[in-house]
């Protein structure tokens, strides 16, 4: 592993991008009149013409490369689940950025190109970080590390629940009820998503001299 990688400040850098994930839709929601937080897939923030969308598609950007070079820490690991951990974050990489350079429109319509690429890379893209879960506790068992390895199947088993939610939300016999909440499932599976990454950056700040 890097030694340029594998540092304090990395980590440190690491959570705090996990956290903006979550904080920065909460802040530019403010400036887009148009969209609904909770009701609303996220990426609409960066549509076409949206008053945040190139700030939106910069955070892409940076979260892009954090996610890149996370996976290249976990791709020089010994077991051979950290590869498919560090390819699942790789797929995840490439459809963000064709995510981000074919941004969506305010509604669903999949007959422009852009919109059509947009939400098949999202889709992959989210498919991906899906089983980043299952990858890293498996990792966890080869490495003797029972309470990660239970941590992350917590993790996976809420990530299922909440897509499970997120797509349903998006079906016309939901509509209207408590499950027509895309964005707020969209979040949520996201963080359950993530949390494998924010409990190893934590072990490594608590374990770094």
């Amino acid at each position: 592993m890097a030694a340029w990688i594998d540092t304090r400040w990395f980590w440190t850098l690491l959570i705090l991008t996990l956290c903006g994930e979550f904080l920065l839709p909460c802040l530019l929601a403010r400036k887009d009149p148009a969209y609904r937080p909770g009701t609303m897939a996220v990426s609409v923030l960066g549509r076409r013409g949206g008053p945040v969308a190139r700030v939106y598609r910069l955070w892409l950007a940076w979260l892009g490369i954090w996610l890149l070079t996370t996976a290249a820490v976990y791709a020089v690991g010994a077991a051979p689940a950290s590869r498919w951990l560090a390819a699942g974050l790789a797929v995840s990489l490439g459809a963000g950025i064709l995510a981000a350079l074919f941004p969506t429109g305010l509604t669903k319509d999949l007959s422009d190109r852009s919109a059509l690429i947009h939400g098949i890379a999202s889709a992959l893209g989210f498919f991906a970080l899906l089983f980043l879960p299952l990858w890293r506790a498996l990792l966890a068992l080869e490495t003797d590390s029972p309470v990660m390895a239970w941590a992350c199947f917590a993790a996976l088993g809420l990530a299922l629940v909440f897509f499970t939610l997120f797509v349903l939300s998006d079906k016309d016999r939901f509509q209207g009820t408590a499950v027509a909440r895309e964005g707020l499932w969209e979040q949520l599976c996201l963080a359950a998503m993530y949390v494998p990454l924010l409990l190893d950056a934590i072990v490594h700040l608590i374990s770094a001299p």
